[in-house]
Formats: structure tokens, C-alpha cells, sequence
């Protein structure tokens, strides 16, 4: 089953349209299954960097969400990115969707090792990620959360371990 997470109204990323007209406005979600967070994104026009090429910034942001979710899911807070890597594998073409995945390697301490890949219509990586994220003090996540715009149903990182369903 997967569960969406929140949204904060202004990211560009996974924004409201209504609040930032330049959002990706992609929604992410919590797959119990495989233990990964998920979302697909269409590249239009306004994400090209050259030669009807999805720019490798996008494709950076949307791993630093994906990962981000990733680090909160398996520590119960918010995370800031310490340190992102991103190899660039294959060109990620204008037009067609991305399907996006990442997941946590391990833990010491308040630090989250995660990893992610982005995957073409066929399956193929098109990149793959690496980051560093640290855990938020747990008044600063709280605080996070009534920023967040959030619907029935969606995976709150702050009260949920992964499987348990939302109140």
C-alpha cells in the first residue's frame, strides 16, 4: 500500500500550484511494501537543460526531497541534507516520466545514510543518488509539521513507523 507524505504549499518541489506556480508538484509516497519512498514526475519544457534533457539540478532536487522523506521515515523527524552525490547515468529525456525511489542504508547517531535511483518508462537508471541527512530536534520537526499541508491519509513521519496505519 503506499501513503502519501505532506506538502509544504511553497516547495518547488513538492509545492501547491496554487502558492508557487513553479512547483514540480510532485507527491510523494510511502510504499509499505518495499520500504521505499516513490513518485513519479513528468519533465516538461521548463525543466530542460539541454537537447530536450531533464537538467541535472531537477533531477538533484527531487532526489534531495526523495531521500529527505526517506531519513524521516526511518528516524521518526525531519532531516537537512548534510551531503548529496549524484551520478548521472543515462539522460533523462523531456516527455517521459521519471519514476523516482529512495530508501535508507543506515544510521548512527541523529545521521541517515539514504540512497535513490531515478528510472526511465522502460526501467532503465537514469541516476542514481547518495546522501547524508541529520535528524531536526524534535520541537523544530514539530514545528515543521504545522507548516505542512497535510490530507487524510497521508504518512506522518512524526507519529508513524513504518507499516502502522495514520490516526
Amino acid at each position: 500500500m503506499r501513503r502519501p507524505f505532506p506538502r509544504y504549499p511553497g516547495c518547488p518541489v513538492c509545492g501547491e500550484p496554487e502558492v508557487n506556480p513553479a512547483t514540480m508538484a510532485v507527491r510523494w509516497s510511502w510504499d509499505d511494501s518495499t520500504g521505499v519512498v516513490v513518485a513519479r514526475f513528468l519533465p516538461d519544457a521548463r525543466h530542460t537543460g539541454y537537447a530536450s534533457r531533464v537538467h541535472g539540478g531537477i533531477l538533484t532536487a527531487l532526489f534531495d526531497e526523495c531521500l529527505a522523506w526517506a531519513c524521516a521515515v526511518a528516524c521518526g523527524s525531519f532531516c537537512l541534507t548534510g551531503e548529496l552525490k549524484v551520478r548521472f547515468i543515462a539522460p533523462a529525456e523531456i516527455g517521459q516520466a521519471l519514476d523516482l525511489r529512495g530508501w535508507t542504508v543506515t544510521s548512527w547517531g541523529g545521521y541517515i545514510r539514504a540512497e535513490g535511483e531515478a528510472l526511465s518508462p522502460h526501467g532503465a537508471v537514469v541516476a542514481r543518488a547518495y546522501g547524508t541527512y541529520s535528524a531536526l530536534p524534535r520541537e523544530e520537526s514539530l514545528a515543521m509539521r504545522m507548516a505542512l499541508a497535510t490530507a487524510p491519509g497521508d504518512f506522518d513521519v512524526l507519529a508513524e513507523r513504518p507499516g502502522e496505519k495514520g490516526s
